[in-house]
């Protein structure tokens, strides 16, 4: 789902959650108080969308609450008491929505540190193996193209060895950044261990991840004009309907990847499932 439309559907809930209470409060006789329900799509929109949305909804129960109150109560004298009222559901739902944006933001970070690898930002190696699972369970089921590439950087050690492992993590983040700028937005990066990528690209055939592949390579070389020199061997796997799980397709592209170590590195190799 697009951020675009899940704003909406999130904002077009609460909306129908604030109405719904509203035409609730004003057909409840006035002894029965359901104003206090509004913090319900209040922190809804929240959780979702932020507290600027969060405050927003605020404002406008605010209003409905103020609206029922007076009309549900003649006498002008009835003023003061209902503002009161609203400033006192405007401080509470104020705290509320502090509460929710600090614990929302915080159950993102705790979810970004259980799928990224926290060098690259890249997905970890668990994570990544998801992705895959879900997107062979995608090609089997409308017979679609997927490629997976596999790639191992060539005597990463000695980088590590000369330079020290400082400059190795600068490395490793360089590459998870030419890696980025070389494939599609669709297409899934990941960090599997040590300096071995990979590459999930949807509705790909293996043409076209050659291509990818070599701009990824020809990217590498561009990332690293000084010393010291990285270059990587590629190991590709495509597939249209296979019932390999996303383990075997991994390891098939990684011994496509050795088989690029073993000709020679700095090299591309393509299999088929």
């Amino acid at each position: 789902m697009t951020t675009l439309r899940r704003r909406v559907l999130t904002i077009g809930t609460g909306l129908a959650l604030t109405l719904l209470i509203y035409a609730a409060n004003t057909l409840a006789p006035p002894a029965l108080k359901l104003g206090l329900f509004y913090l319900a799509p209040v922190l809804f929109v929240t959780w979702y969308e932020g507290g600027l949305w969060g405050a927003l909804f605020t404002v406008g129960a605010m209003a409905l609450r103020l609206a029922t109150e007076l009309e549900q109560q003649v006498p002008l004298t009835s003023i003061v008491p209902s503002l009161v009222n609203q400033l006192s559901f405007g401080v509470l739902s104020g705290i509320a929505i502090f509460a929710f944006a600090r614990a929302r933001k915080t159950q993102l970070q705790l979810h970004d540190l259980a799928t990224h690898d926290s060098l690259t930002r890249v997905l970890n190696a668990r994570s990544f193996t998801e992705q895959v699972t879900h997107e062979l369970e995608r090609t089997r089921r409308y017979k679609r193209p997927m490629t997976l590439l596999y790639l191992d950087l060539d005597n990463f050690k000695a980088v590590n060895d000369t330079h020290g492992h400082q400059t190795g993590d600068a490395v490793l983040r360089l590459v998870a950044d030419a890696i980025r700028r070389a494939v599609r937005q669709a297409d899934v990066v990941g960090r599997l261990g040590g300096d071995e990528f990979a590459v999930l690209m949807p509705e790909t055939d293996d043409a076209e991840a050659d291509v990818v592949a070599q701009r990824l390579t020809a990217g590498l070389a561009g990332a690293f004009r000084g010393s010291p020199a990285v270059t990587a061997s590629v190991g590709i796997v495509s597939s249209s309907a296979t019932t390999a799980d996303a383990d075997d397709v991994i390891r098939s592209a990684d011994l496509a990847m050795y088989e690029a170590k073993r000709t020679g590195k700095n090299r591309v190799v393509k299999v088929a499932l």
